[in-house]
């Protein structure tokens, strides 16, 4: 205990056991340490992991989506060239069973064909092996073609959607049976439609993935084919590729060796069914480059924890070598005089508080691996005594650094990890009053710095719905910053009002006539440590922007800017308006 006498002899025997104290609560440190930033960098892992997933599920779904909604609209309008030829072949059919001339029967297939560009033939194929009106030269509907739709049209009052014929052009028979009174078949009134016709909707539509559209029979058999890169499939060869999505599994299949995304459709009434394929790479190109961006910063995030835990871990080494050293001085100085036992007492207390300091910090790092930048902060702390003792410029400077970076890193990684919680946070929206929400944020700000000469302008009336504390948290980050970049203002002005509605949501601003940016440079402005001014200039972590995004896109609306440097700032966001 200080102020006791010491026997030399009995310290130079307790000094190894004092070293090797020293080993053990060195090497507890690091390991303890070590596993502190172990869990920092998993924690980063894991959270571009959860990312990487989310992002990609989202994108598949919105894929998959704009095929069924693809397919919705093939349907639409294959199913209106249904509706025409089955008016038109019950026009004929009408007139057949009522007796009508065949000169009759040719006028009104020459008129229909004449008022119907979805067809490029129109014919009565009659039971006794006739055909009206008299094939012309080049034609597709003859006596043998007849025959063989007449086999394969079912009965009914349906028409039914036949494979298109062999040879020349894709053309899609689209046949409707003809019956007398008495059930017998008269004849199959015959509507011949080009495969363009079918899938008509494809002309106008702009895809830039690799997109494949099938129509095909339930038989399995197909139809009419599209793809975007390659247009119209003019040829029975074209369609083979196109048969595994007859068997897709699971929303899957193969296509000349590239995957593909399938969305079906069925047209129970025809017989139909529609099949939408995208091809998987260019479906997910933006998902993969967006991932290898936000890979490029988990790296750098997990090589900066790397590079501070060797610091900290050199640091350690050294602070303990002068530890171990002040050990070994205090038994040779109390052997060498007496006179100054005091001063190695004092010394000896000194270490015994290093000891306990020491002890103190490991117990905060294991019980508080939350909070671990703090405890590194802490040990830094401790560490002054011994590095201003030195009177080494350079130690002074790595601990200053320590320090600062380990503040900076804490800040960072708070944010971090409050801008992940916003996806999983849970809304709890109600009424929410902006303008004395606003009134009050602007009110602490000038509580806190009222020296400022500020005008802030806050438009009553102003209310919204949404969860109370996420919108506060909204307005303090965008008045918070329009405070910061006008205090080189002598004289500024702030305002918050609200702006002319956009596609049914309310739409709310703060301005400001602060330093600005150029809003055409400003990509990525509201993505997490994208800054318009360095640290330097302005303090801040990169993250509040970020967080506004986060949480207006939560309530489903969005965030955007127009800026002009020296010429301050405008910041959008939009909410839903609510009943």
């Amino acid at each position: 205990m200080p102020g006791e006498p010491t026997n030399p002899a009995a310290a130079a025997a307790t000094a190894p056991a004092q070293e090797a104290h020293l080993q053990r609560m060195g090497q507890r440190w690091r390991r303890v340490l070590r596993i502190v930033f172990l869990a920092l960098g998993l924690l980063v892992w894991l959270a571009f992991a959860e990312d990487a997933s989310h992002e990609r599920a989202l994108t598949l779904a919105a894929v998959s989506q704009r095929d069924t909604n693809l397919a919705t609209a093939v349907e639409h309008y294959v199913v209106r060239v249904l509706r025409t030829a089955r008016a038109v072949n019950r026009l004929l059919g009408d007139m057949l069973v009522q007796g009508r001339s065949e000169a009759e029967l040719r006028w009104m297939l020459a008129d229909r064909l004449r008022a119907n560009d979805a067809f490029q033939e129109l014919a009565l194929c009659l039971a006794d092996g006739r055909v009206l009106p008299s094939p012309a030269s080049g034609a597709r509907l003859t006596p043998a073609t007849c025959a063989a739709l007449m086999l394969l049209t079912a009965p009914g009052q349906e028409i039914s959607v036949l494979p298109p014929l062999a040879g020349g052009a894709q053309q899609v028979p689209l046949a409707l049976p003809i019956s007398d009174a008495q059930g017998r078949r008269l004849a199959v009134a015959v509507a011949l439609a080009p495969a363009e016709a079918m899938l008509g909707i494809m002309r106008s539509a702009v895809l830039r993935d690799d997109t494949a559209v099938l129509l095909a029979g339930t038989d399995g058999s197909p139809r009419a084919a599209w793809r975007s890169r390659a247009g119209l499939v003019s040829d029975t060869t074209g369609f083979a590729p196109l048969a595994a999505l007859e068997q897709a599994s699971g929303g899957e299949a193969s296509i000349l060796g590239r995957d593909y995304l399938v969305s079906s459709r069925t047209m129970p009434q025809a017989n139909l069914r529609i099949h939408v394929a995208s091809a998987a790479a260019d479906a997910l190109q933006a998902f993969h480059a967006r991932r290898a961006r936000l890979l490029a910063l988990c790296a750098l995030v997990t090589v900066g924890l790397a590079a501070v835990y060797r610091l900290l871990a050199r640091m350690h080494g050294e602070g303990l070598a002068r530890a171990q050293a002040l050990s070994r001085a205090q038994a040779e100085l109390q052997a060498l005089n007496e006179r100054l036992d005091q001063q190695v007492r004092e010394r000896t207390a000194q270490l015994e508080q290093a000891y306990r300091d020491l002890e103190t910090f490991s117990y905060s790092v294991a019980h508080d691996v939350r909070a671990p930048l703090a405890s590194i902060s802490g040990f830094a702390d401790a560490l002054e005594p011994a590095v201003a003792a030195s009177a080494n410029e350079k130690h002074r400077h790595y601990l200053q650094r320590i320090r600062a970076n380990a503040a900076h890193l804490e800040q960072l990684t708070h944010h971090l990890l409050e801008l992940g919680r916003l996806t999983r946070a849970p809304l709890a929206p109600r009424k929410v009053d902006l303008s004395a929400m606003a009134a009050d944020v602007l009110a602490r700000l000038r509580e806190a710095d009222p020296s400022r000469r500020v005008d802030a302008q806050v438009e009553p009336g102003l209310t919204a719905h949404g969860d109370p504390a996420l919108l506060r948290q909204v307005l303090e980050n965008l008045l918070g910053n329009a405070w910061k970049f006008t205090s080189r203002r002598e004289a500024a002005s702030i305002a918050f009002r609200r702006e002319p509605q956009e596609q049914g949501q309310a739409v709310f601003m703060v301005s400001d006539d602060g330093e600005g940016f150029d809003s055409e440079q400003a990509h990525g402005l509201f993505q997490p440590f994208r800054r318009m001014h360095g640290s330097d200039e302005f303090p801040g972590s990169g993250v509040g922007l970020a967080t506004v995004q986060r949480i207006v896109a939560l309530h489903g609306g969005r965030v955007w800017c127009r800026a002009q440097e020296g010429a301050g700032a405008r910041l959008y966001f939009s909410l839903p308006n609510r009943a």
